[in-house]
């Protein structure tokens, strides 16, 4: 799935090779056909079994619709349109407008693919929640739905709430964005400007039993931040959604977001479904797939290689810059101690606060360049977004080493600068750094792996 492997391998040496086969490894062991195919089994029953071990088993169904939308939403529905065969009675899912064509070619016909904007929503996803919505109107009591849930989801389920807008919904979700909010703060904005997300798809199911397979892209797997979690209660409440436009001052740019916002803080909305909410009654929120399965798959290859390698769990956050420097840390630590054939593997996501303009890059390209000016002698670091896209750029991420810090001396490269810039696309392209492997199809956060080869 890396594409140019071998450069990476005739910049960085043969140990980039170790690095970008753990890489390879890890998506593909997170591609949604195969986590689709390990959590659903259907004869004569219906089995859904989730990465933590719950199983659901499902009798006497009588028709069959699936919806869902996500980064992961195409592969996913796909899979299982093949699985369920001529019971799939009819569906509806929205996926990013530049996913791979070949994907929706799989479908079942009767399920009707949508093309929307993603980070920022448009039209194109505010008509693919109404075709949902048209399907989810069908299903009865003795019908099963079966929601189809990844990263991405947010921006492509975006049905405002009533008295507001699309472009209301565009301009706060930008603005926060390019702010530094964490993605659990944005979508907690995102949920109660929407009629979809925190639990009120199911108000538009009339009885029906949900089963929700969820690929998580978030921290911790809160089920309820995962594509804003339209079939997941929601703990978040208006004062705190008020809280954070106000935290990252985008309070008074979108008046009539900013408005209803008030209006809900003051009880003048209904809140987004809670806990003990009766439309929860027959859902199964189930987790198929998230960034714990990738690294471990990562970990086991580079054991597999005669890799010493410690996975140090996946919850890094924080500025991506300040993470590239602690891995650049880290990396230091294993030269010191002379630890030769040694890796470690982290997953998490971090942000990027944006001053000025902005230059081109992502979370990932950011740390690998602040990593990049000071990664040890014999020591190689790699930032990738399991997604393929990072950022504004067409790079997933970047593998740096000494050499990247060498040719960036060569030829008179000023890295702190294009980092300042928050340029890092650019930066690493001239030191022959950056990772590609176009849209994977899937989304489970990011991965940084150390490898000390000595």
């Amino acid at each position: 799935m890396i594409s140019n492997r071998s450069q990476l391998a005739k910049t960085h040496g043969k140990p980039a090779q170790m690095i970008v086969s753990a890489l390879d490894h890890a998506l593909r062991q997170v591609d949604p056909a195969i986590l689709v195919k390990r959590a659903v089994s259907f004869d004569i029953e219906l089995t859904v079994t989730g990465v933590r071990g719950e199983k659901i088993i499902l009798q006497d169904i009588d028709d069959i619709y699936v919806v869902g939308a996500g980064k992961a939403c195409a592969r996913m529905a796909g899979t299982l349109s093949k699985i369920l065969g001529h019971r799939l009675t009819q569906g509806a899912i929205t996926i990013p407008q530049n996913e791979n064509e070949t994907f929706s070619r799989k479908f079942n016909s009767s399920i009707k693919v949508t093309r929307g904007a993603h980070p920022v929503p448009d039209n194109s996803g505010l008509e693919g929640s109404k075709r949902i919505i048209e399907v989810l109107a069908k299903a009865t009591a003795t019908d099963l739905v079966f929601v189809l849930v990844s990263g991405g989801g947010s921006a492509l389920l975006p049905l405002p709430a009533p008295g507001i807008n699309l472009e209301d919904k565009q301009d706060i979700t930008n603005r926060l964005l390019r702010s530094g909010a964490a993605i659990q703060e944005v979508n907690t904005v995102r949920k109660h400007l929407s009629a979809i997300k925190g639990g009120q798809l199911l108000r538009y199911i009339n009885g029906a039993r949900v089963v929700s397979l969820i690929l998580s892209d978030v921290i911790d797997d809160d089920m309820s931040s995962i594509a804003s979690g339209p079939t997941h209660p929601d703990s978040s409440t208006f004062a705190d959604a008020l809280a954070i436009v106000k935290k990252y001052r985008v309070a008074g740019r979108s008046d009539r977001a900013s408005g209803y916002l008030v209006k809900g803080a003051r009880g003048l909305v209904n809140d987004t479904p809670k806990p003990d909410d009766n439309v929860f009654k027959n859902v199964h929120n189930v987790l198929i797939g998230n960034n714990e399965v990738a690294c471990t798959a990562a970990v086991k290859y580079l054991r597999r290689h005669g890799v010493n390698t410690v996975y140090l769990g996946s919850r890094f956050a924080g500025e991506a810059r300040e993470f590239g420097r602690f891995l650049a840390h880290l990396a230091s630590d294993l030269s010191a101690h002379g630890q030769d054939r040694f890796a470690i593997v982290l997953g998490g996501e971090t942000t990027v606060k944006i001053k000025g303009s902005g230059g081109i890059g992502g979370r990932n390209q950011e740390a690998a360049l602040a990593c990049a000016t000071a990664v040890p002698s014999g020591t190689l670091v790699a930032c990738m977004g399991t997604d393929g896209i990072d950022g504004s750029s067409d790079a997933a991420g970047a593998l740096v080493s000494e050499t990247s810090r060498l040719i960036a001396k060569r030829k008179k490269i000023d890295l702190e600068r294009y980092l300042d810039r928050h340029d890092s696309y650019h930066a690493l392209g001239k030191i022959n750094s950056l990772i590609f492997t176009g849209r994977t199809g899937t989304n489970v956060n990011d991965i940084a792996i150390i490898y000390s080869a000595g």
